[in-house]
């Protein structure tokens, strides 16, 4: 009996210590892009529908390092062109059908969907896709949809795959939202998280400090109240989140979005960040702090948190001569978040993907940063033949090359 229990706890000790050597140590995943496709639908010389779309795409690293992963990935994309082609076709019929009973009135309709990076390590990756369209009536529609993918398994992600006590969740997104948005009247709050959560159904995107659940227009609160969120951040609730995704990185960086605030990790601070194009400049909010810059055509914008502690943000946009810099044009503008929000510089490069682009006037990429350690961008002005580099943030945020 003794030598049977001296084997078996020596099996066990085995199993164990050959899953600490095979577990893969957490680390970041870089080397995404997203491809944006563009589409015109006109008849007789009328614009019926504007569409753009988005595929995320990856390098062929991943898919030797995350096989599961690269192939749940390209599901996505294929599920996301087929959904494309289809809602054209619908769209197109009945923005044909509009202009036909209503000439005077009809303005082209439009889908813009994008794509916003929240988290890619050997743990997690989630993104946000979000949308606008107008088909005709009063106003068009907009949303945010959290996508969350196991790295190892490759399986999509419900709350239940992540969350370990689905009561006290719903009183923590309560709490958090009367918090944030205590002049807001929301419609049958309670029972639409609980009925969401129990059909697994609630929308959300595991980030690297937290998680961010999100509510549309009309879901919890009336149009005009806006798209609504409730981050949690894992420091908060330490027992609210599985341990495998409450693992985060000491340096991350995760795409942030035009015209509606997010909610930032701060050195364990809570802080609101907002970008927004206001006619001929862009504006930049952080908590009571406000900052406008001579930048126009904001596409990109991407916060950095460095292992040291330090936080940054990048926007990609079009410069004016203001006397700030030499850099004018196309190029990313430096700000620290830190103490006094600050424009600290501009430099001559940019997300978007510059190699044959007016070969493919329909198509644009864009470098997405998940690793401030190891990323890459092009040169907004390149010289010869040199478009491409790859590079980390510095210590100052600026980009050093690799």
């Amino acid at each position: 009996m003794f030598k049977f229990k001296f084997l078996l706890m020596t099996m066990i000790m085995l199993l164990l210590a050959n899953g600490a050597v095979n577990a893969r140590p957490l680390e970041p995943i870089d080397g995404f892009y997203k491809k944006i496709f563009a589409r015109t639908v006109s008849e007789g010389g009328v614009e019926l529908f504007n569409q753009r779309y988005p595929m995320l795409c990856f390098s062929m690293r991943l898919q030797s390092d995350y096989p599961k992963l690269s192939t749940a990935l390209s599901d996505y994309n294929l599920s996301m062109i087929n959904a494309a082609k289809s809602e054209r076709v619908e769209v197109v019929k009945q923005a044909r059908e509009y202009k036909q009973n209503a000439p005077k009135f009809f303005g082209a309709f439009y889908s813009n969907n994008d794509l916003l990076m929240r988290r890619a390590d050997s743990n997690v990756v989630s993104f946000i896709n979000s949308f606008e369209n107008y088909s005709g009536g009063a106003h068009g529609m907009y949303g945010w949809y959290g996508v969350n993918f196991d790295s190892e398994t490759g399986r999509q992600l419900t709350i239940s795959d992540v969350c370990t006590d689905a009561e006290k969740l719903i009183v923590a997104i309560t709490k958090r939202l009367y918090a944030d948005y205590d002049d807001r009247h929301f419609d049958n709050l309670n029972d639409t998280l609980v009925k969401l959560i129990a059909q697994d159904e609630i929308n959300f995107v595991i980030e690297p400090r937290g998680v961010t659940f999100i509510f549309n227009p009309y879901e919890v609160a009336p149009y005009a109240a806006g798209l609504i969120t409730a981050t949690l951040f894992f420091d908060e609730h330490p027992q609210l989140f599985k341990d495998k995704y409450r693992q985060s990185l000491n340096a991350y960086a995760q795409s942030v979005p035009i015209f509606l605030p997010t909610t930032i990790d701060r050195n364990g601070s809570r802080a609101t960040l907002s970008i927004s194009n206001e006619y001929d400049r862009c504006v930049v909010r952080l908590n009571n702090q406000m900052i406008a810059l001579a930048l126009t055509d904001v596409h990109e914008a991407t916060y950095v948190h460095t292992a040291d502690g330090k936080n940054f943000l990048y926007i990609d946009g079009v410069a004016k001569v203001d006397g700030f810099s030499g850099v004018d044009g196309e190029c990313i503008s430096l700000l620290k978040l830190d103490g006094e929000l600050e424009l600290y510089d501009r430099m001559p490069y940019t997300f978007r993907h510059l190699i044959d682009r007016e070969s493919a006037t329909d198509e644009t990429e864009w470098w997405l940063m998940t690793n401030p350690n190891s990323m890459q961008f092009d040169s907004s002005r390149p010289i010869g033949d040199l478009h491409s580099h790859f590079g980390a943030v510095s210590d100052d945020g600026t980009f050093s090359f690799g």
